[in-house]
């Protein structure tokens, strides 16, 4: 797509770069917004911020390395040179990062559920620009696709299906239904149990259309798991009791009409729910193109 935004004399922006970085800046304005709502110390949430960063990085650079050991282990300096050799593991970050933050949050003395909340939200928002940048840049592409909305990659043959794009649209979409949850009262570890499960479900999804899968499967399912066992110790809630519940509703929509009933009234009220909060949307925009068309009052007639 665009791998290379502009040049400064022999200093190249890459789009991948600047996205990266962009990502890293809206991350840590969504949880430094988190921690003062929730009175955490602030400077020592940036130092973790900085901290579980830096982690996250060199976790993926060692992912992806492990990944080509064939290419790297002739000449190991190559591990180093980012620009010449580029190749970050999206897992490694992911894997690094959240192993960076376990070991410091408890040096810091947070609470590493309710730290993880926060960090949550910002790991999703810094995901959607992340997946951007890849898009652009021509990272993580997806498989040959004779879709209408199918891209060009630079370097490679044939329309590849925009894997990247869509994984940020679904990403954004995830922060925003987490963002009302992070900001109200909740038990600590529901932000991020909830979180690991949507992006497990992503990447399970997602990696299907990608041309090259390196695993992904198996650590896309560890993190859906590791959601669900977060979610019902945070929650107190029993799993063998909402299997029962579940296994009941399924037998009913087999054997009787109740449990159609449910879903139909479920459905209805959704439905309703989604057109009271548009059309108050579309009030506020019209009354704001209302506004904006409203010329002053002239003072001299």
């Amino acid at each position: 797509m665009l791998p290379v935004l502009f040049s400064i004399g022999p200093v190249t922006i890459s789009s991948f770069g600047l996205f990266l970085s962009l990502g890293f800046i809206y991350g840590s304005f969504l949880v430094w917004r988190l921690a003062r709502a929730w009175e955490l110390n602030e400077e020592k949430v940036l130092d973790l911020i900085i901290l579980t960063f830096f982690g996250g990085l060199i976790g993926a650079r060692l992912f992806f390395v492990s990944l080509n050991w064939n290419f790297f282990s002739a000449d190991l300096f190559k591990i180093l040179l980012l620009t010449k050799y580029p190749g970050m593991s999206f897992w490694g970050g992911f894997l690094g990062g959240w192993l960076t933050m376990f070991l410091f949050a408890r040096r810091l003395k947070f609470n590493f559920l309710q730290i993880a909340d926060l960090s949550a939200i910002g790991f999703l928002g810094g995901l959607v620009l992340a997946d951007v940048g890849c898009f652009l840049g021509g990272c993580g592409i997806g498989k040959l696709s004779n879709a209408f909305f199918a891209t060009t990659v630079v370097g490679v043959v044939g329309k590849r299906f925009p894997v990247q794009a869509i994984e940020a649209l679904v990403s954004l979409y995830i922060l925003v239904k987490m963002w009302p949850v992070a900001t109200h009262f909740h038990n600590f570890g529901k932000v991020i149990s909830l979180s690991l499960i949507y992006l497990g479900l992503l990447k399970l999804a997602s990696e299907y259309f990608r041309a090259v899968n390196q695993g992904s499967y198996f650590l896309a399912l560890a993190t859906l798991i590791l959601g669900v066992v977060l979610y019902y110790k945070s929650s107190g809630k029993s799993i063998l009791t909402d299997l029962k519940l579940t296994l009941r509703f399924a037998i009913g929509l087999f054997t009787g009409t109740k449990s159609w009933k449910l879903i139909l009234e479920r459905i209805r009220k959704n439905w309703y729910n989604f057109k009271v909060s548009w059309n108050w949307k579309f009030k506020k925009v019209f009354k704001f193109l209302r506004r904006a068309r409203v010329k002053p009052t002239p003072r001299d007639i």
